[in-house]
């Protein structure tokens, strides 16, 4: 009994381990540009088909419809700064040709890593309904900072209007460095930063993520379902659960019980979409002989 409950465990990190990361198969031409060594030819090529790989995985953790001008900006920023995104890359087929070169890539990404990047990046919170904000720059910024402003408001799904809050400043001080404030009722942050896009984020993420803890503490629900013949239905219920990324969240199985009804299964669940969820759950566990209890973490039943 011992040693099966230990194989039991071990399938159920397995699991937890496996959902961490989606790998995804893109595919990416990208032209020989003048001047370009056949390296950074790969290394670009290389660069957009990670890009697009986070781009599609984004697309289904997202709760709303990323428009194609965000999404083009997402990529530009993820063929920059995607790396902590991606956790392994595997080169399906190759073609170079005079005119470019041609990669077919499968891409890990590493889901946990995304879905909280486009938390603190207020893509997450957006995509449903775009943030009120001021934003402020000087009159005598250069024409190719001020175009890199307003892709990062598009970005994060800011709706600029003017004497609300939040309230973001930017300054161009010396040697080159931003300076950028961001004020909300008797909160202020502040940083600076050569990288308009890193100093954009750093401080937009203090906003975004500011009622983290409580959310954390608050967003949980519990979910139980009974009625299995046994575990390895619940443990493929398991991989149906975290596959409803625009209904949950985060899903983590936390128990497994024999009961005189079957085997029942209890998951903490954090949920993106309420009703969405409830609709899933009825029309994929009636209609199995399952029965479902969703409860708010640590409410009596």
């Amino acid at each position: 009994m011992r040693k099966r409950l230990v194989i039991f465990v071990l399938l159920i990190s397995l699991c937890a381990m496996a959902s961490l990361a989606s790998a995804r198969e893109v595919r990416v031409f990208k032209p020989m540009e003048e001047d370009m060594s056949p390296m950074q030819l790969r290394n670009e090529a290389m660069a957009e088909g990670f890009a697009l790989a986070a781009i599609e995985e984004a697309r289904l953790m997202l709760a709303g419809d990323l428009d194609e001008v965000r999404a083009d900006l997402l990529k530009k920023y993820f063929m920059v700064h995607g790396k902590p995104y991606i956790q392994g890359y595997r080169i399906v087929a190759s073609e170079a040709m005079d005119a470019g070169l041609i990669l077919r890539l499968d891409v890990r990404i590493n889901r946990k890593a995304l879905r909280e990047g486009l938390k603190r990046m207020g893509i997450a919170a957006t995509v449903v309904q775009p943030q009120a904000a001021t934003v402020t720059w000087p009159e005598d910024l250069p024409e190719e900072a001020v175009t890199e402003l307003q892709g990062l408001v598009t970005l994060t799904g800011l709706q600029p209007e003017e004497g609300v809050q939040p309230a973001f400043t930017l300054e161009y001080g010396p040697e080159k460095a931003y300076k950028g404030r961001l004020v909300l009722d008797d909160r202020e942050w502040m940083s600076i930063n050569k990288d308009m896009t890193a100093l954009w984020f750093e401080l937009w993420a203090r906003f975004f993520n500011r009622n983290e803890a409580a959310e954390s503490r608050s967003g949980m629900m519990r979910l139980a379902v009974s009625g299995w013949f046994s575990p390895d239905a619940a443990l493929e219920f398991d991989r149906v659960l975290r596959g409803w990324e625009r209904a949950v969240q985060e899903a983590r199985l936390v128990e497994v019980d024999m009961q005189p009804t079957g085997v029942g299964a209890t998951w903490e669940v954090r949920l993106l979409d309420a009703a969405r969820l409830d609709t899933l759950l009825k029309s994929f566990l009636p209609q199995r002989g399952l029965s479902y209890q969703l409860a708010k973490e640590g409410a009596e039943e």
